[in-house]
């Protein structure tokens, strides 16, 4: 384990590379981007507190993204054995990892359910928002949609999607309530039903499956569903480039953007008491 100081603008990783090691954030702020369809999209911003990179050390896979410091920055760097001996130390850092284990192991078995779904041909029709009628039960997320002791309404002030959201929004009353791309006619395609289906156009910034209302252990939250860009919910940003894949609501308006920091899929979730 050794400390490294890095100024802004300098390279802390970069998408592709090896994930040898794993860094903790001791001060600064760190940018996480990546070059989607010849365009560099900013994912999100890391803070003094997290960890970077540590799901390559577990699952071995390639760098997922670019990571660079927005300013100075000061990282505590662990190789796979130094940083797997703190998990075992450290039951906070143990926890926050199974926990996150725990939610892709759930992602992949979402996505393996809702494989058992077929596109419907009204689905994907006319590049037109498609919200679909709630059911009594679905493949997705659990087993039935859960009445909950909130009322939810969906808006946006996004010049883009308001042709494809009322202005009084979309009241969402049973979750899971998922959010994802409409996808063009093409056949018997399979995939997880999702609730609202806005158009996008390259390069994408919606993911087929982006991010659902989710009801948690706890409460509700924002559930990011394994999309590319991730997703941002009160400046707390999910997906796999990230520590975490949930994020609570908090009573009243919540903020979610989809794709990106700059993205135009921006949402106004006006959580209430019923």
């Amino acid at each position: 384990m050794k400390q490294r100081h890095y100024n802004a603008g300098d390279i802390i990783l970069k998408e592709g590379d090896p994930s040898d090691f794993a860094y903790k954030i001791v001060s600064g702020e760190i940018e996480v981007f990546t070059d989607f369809e010849g365009q560099t999209v900013i994912l999100g911003m890391m803070k003094a507190g997290e960890f970077l990179g540590e799901m390559g050390i577990v699952d071995g896979q390639p760098r997922s993204a670019s990571a660079r410091a927005k300013n100075k920055v000061t990282l505590m760097i662990f190789e796979r054995k130094e940083f797997l001996r703190l998990i075992c130390k450290d039951s906070s850092s143990a926890y926050r990892m199974i926990t996150r284990l725990c939610e892709q192991l759930r992602s992949i078995s979402r996505r393996l359910a809702g494989s058992t779904g077929t596109m419907k041909p009204g689905d994907t029709a006319g590049g037109k928002a498609s919200v679909r009628e709630p059911q009594a039960t679905s493949a997705y997320i659990s087993s039935k949609s859960e009445s909950t002791n909130f009322r939810f309404t969906v808006s946006t002030v996004s010049p883009q999607l308001g042709p494809h959201i009322p202005k009084e929004g979309i009241t969402v009353t049973k979750l899971p309530f998922s959010v994802g791309r409409l996808l063009p006619r093409k056949g018997p395609e399979l995939f997880m039903p999702i609730d609202l289906r806005l158009p996008d156009s390259r390069p994408f910034r919606l993911s087929r499956q982006h991010f659902a209302l989710y009801q948690g252990q706890d409460g509700c939250g924002v559930l990011d569903l394994g999309s590319t860009l991730g997703t941002e919910i009160n400046g707390e940003f999910l997906g796999r480039n990230f520590g975490k894949d949930f994020e609570y609501l908090k009573p009243g308006k919540n903020r979610i953007v989809a794709g990106g920091v700059d993205s135009p899929f921006v949402f106004t979730v006006l959580m209430e008491p019923v």
